[in-house]
């Protein structure tokens, strides 16, 4: 599995001749927006034009996913559940968020999206399973902070967490730097990588590593 990242919470996961996409973002946020094909595309809030770009990936064949429930895309399962984010983001006083549980090559990862929440409940905790490799906003303001996103690591213990949504350069959204939730972490020393790229076996391990990706141009 290789996963590489375009900036807030819009990365690329890819096995093989498989690939998702999650969070597309488009040229008003500063960055460059996420192109290319992929198989599908992850989105964790339907409500937001924001982030719910889609144009430049993909076909008429990409899958989009965009709502709680289950989906199966060849070897790609995704359970959706519900979630809260942004108020300001709701659609007709509706919460349009979503996070999910993400089986791709015998690997379970979580995906937290636009999530604004202190914790995770029970439920949603029970909905998600055990996760190995966790993405998770950091950035505050309209997602969660350092302190909440540390509490979630916390509640999940995953083998690796991602930080995702933060500021970063040429953003034009003002957002929390990712060094409070990697001080809070212990990992304020840790040096970003390009991509990051896993086989099962590395899973192995109790401890939860801090991965910290540097964007794709």
């Amino acid at each position: 599995m290789v996963i590489s990242w375009f900036g807030l919470s819009s990365f690329k996961i890819s096995s093989g001749n498989l690939s998702v996409v999650t969070d597309p973002f488009s040229k008003q946020s500063g960055l460059t927006a996420p192109r290319g094909a992929t198989d599908a595309v992850v989105i964790s809030n339907s409500g937001s034009e924001f982030y719910n770009h889609t144009q430049s990936l993909g076909d008429e064949k990409t899958f989009i996913i965009n709502s709680p429930g289950e989906f199966d895309v060849k070897d790609l399962f995704v359970r959706g559940i519900a979630a809260h984010g942004d108020p300001k983001l709701a659609k007709d006083g509706f919460d349009l968020t979503a996070i999910y549980a993400i089986r791709m090559e015998d690997m379970r990862l979580g995906f937290l999206g636009s999530l604004k929440q202190k914790e995770l409940t029970d439920q949603q905790l029970e909905d998600l399973g055990d996760i190995d490799i966790l993405f998770v906003p950091v950035g505050g303001k309209t997602v969660c902070d350092a302190e909440e996103a540390v509490t979630i690591v916390n509640q999940l213990e995953p083998r690796f967490v991602i930080p995702m949504h933060y500021q970063q350069s040429g953003l034009k959204l003002q957002l929390d730097k990712v060094d409070q939730f990697l001080k809070e972490m212990g990992a304020a020393k840790v040096e970003a990588i390009e991509k990051f790229t896993l086989k099962k076996s590395n899973l192995e391990g109790e401890t939860t590593e801090v991965v910290l990706l540097t964007p794709q141009r």
